[in-house]
């Protein structure tokens, strides 16, 4: 059996050959194929022998690294069989095993696969070629360009969770990728640094993709052929789903939660404000207590995403992404908490000024039975609002601290 420890060293075609290892001076690798490993004992010997036959043929030296993370079965035995350079990462979890294995891969270009034989290994020298070329800063395959193989993919991810969600990151993005979850990539090894990657589970897809744009890499896509798995899925659809969508609403607070936020805001105080009098015939119909309710809703919801958007945008930009794209967000991001802190400040006083304006006014003269509603709506939205901001101040305060 090879040792654990021993890369795989492949040479370009026509190489002279070379004596004795102990002889001679292994190639440094031009290409690291890294494979992140559970429990997948099934396929990864062929993965990995299939990794190092297209290394053989790519005329590039290579090495290929499995991840092992934590597997309880012999999947890192018969991948050091097969020839890997086999790597353990006790934290668990799909991006910490590609953040393990970008740390020990020794390639110019690296290139990611599943160990689940749903890639096609032998486009590894396609992949590779396109990076060391200057072509691109990073690639990705495609696995909707026609050529996915019958049963590869669940019907709901094929026909809804993956076209959602690449959809999702085109409108927050504004990006063309067709495939944002693709498995296969290959990137630059220089590049990796200025990305400053962290999320440890299936996140990772997502946040290397969106730095990657936010950093200015070309981005390439390739249209891939796409396998059934061998062995048992480790997919928790809908959890790892939703975190993919936690992820890209924070990382486009703009879109997602800023610029919503203030409209609703505006729109709520003055639909409020313009029915303190009394009803009022707007668009030929008459607006009432139940537009002042909406006008309310709108108020505190708006107060809300704007909260939202002031800790997402911070958060963001405390793991690295810089809003090429969204000014908005960068400012926010660069203010912590002081939009929030003076927001909540300024309409919990406004808020807590108006109520006793209404008491006092209640003291002196007294109402009708619903005289003071309008207003006492409006107060209590603007400090219920004020209140909010100030939590969220509080919360960006905590995270600018963690960080």
């Amino acid at each position: 059996m090879r040792s654990s420890t021993a890369p795989v060293s492949t040479e370009p075609k026509g190489a002279v050959p070379a004596g004795p290892m102990e002889e001679r001076e292994v190639a440094a690798p031009r290409i690291s194929v890294v494979f992140p490993c559970l429990n997948e004992e099934a396929a990864i010997g062929d993965c990995v022998e299939a990794a190092s036959r297209a290394l053989g043929e790519s005329g590039f030296a290579g090495e290929v690294l499995v991840v092992d993370n934590g597997s309880t079965d012999r999947s890192a035995e018969i991948a050091a069989a097969a020839g890997a350079r086999v790597i353990p990462e006790l934290r668990r979890g799909y991006g910490s095993a590609y953040l393990r294995g970008f740390a020990e891969a020794r390639g110019e270009c690296i290139v990611l696969l599943d160990a689940d034989g749903t890639y096609p290994a032998e486009l590894i020298g396609e992949f590779a070629r396109a990076v060391l070329s200057g072509e691109a800063d990073m690639v990705i395959g495609n696995r909707f360009a026609g050529l996915m193989e019958a049963e590869a993919m669940p019907f709901l991810n094929r026909y809804l969770g993956n076209p959602v969600l690449s959809g999702m990151t085109r409108v927050l993005f504004r990006v063309g990728l067709a495939d944002i979850h693709c498995g296969m990539r290959a990137i630059r090894r220089s590049r990796v640094p200025e990305l400053l990657l962290q999320t440890p589970g299936m996140e990772f897809a997502t946040e290397m993709i969106v730095k990657a744009l936010d950093s200015g890499l070309a981005v390439k896509e390739v249209g891939i052929p796409y396998r059934p798995r061998i062995g048992e899925s480790k997919l928790m659809p809908m959890r790892d789903a939703w975190r993919h969508v936690e992820y890209m609403l924070v990382f486009a607070p703009s879109v997602s939660f800023l610029w919503p936020g203030a409209l609703l805001f505006a729109g709520g105080l003055a639909l409020q404000a313009l029915l303190l009098a009394g009803p009022r015939f707007l668009l030929f119909r008459p607006f009432d207590v139940h537009a002042h309710l909406a006008g309310v809703a709108a108020t505190l919801l708006g107060a809300t995403l704007l909260g939202l958007g002031n800790v997402g945008a911070v958060y963001a930009w405390s793991i690295g992404l810089r809003f090429r794209h969204g000014p908005l967000a960068r400012w926010v991001a660069r203010s912590g908490d002081r939009p929030s802190r003076l927001g909540g400040i300024a309409l919990t006083g406004a808020g807590a000024l108006m109520w006793a304006a209404v008491v006092v006014s209640w003291a002196a003269s007294g109402f009708g039975e619903l005289a003071a509603v309008p207003y006492l709506a409006l107060a209590t939205s603007l400090l219920a609002a004020g209140v909010g901001l100030l939590g969220t101040a509080f919360i960006v305060h905590v995270i600018r601290l963690g960080r």
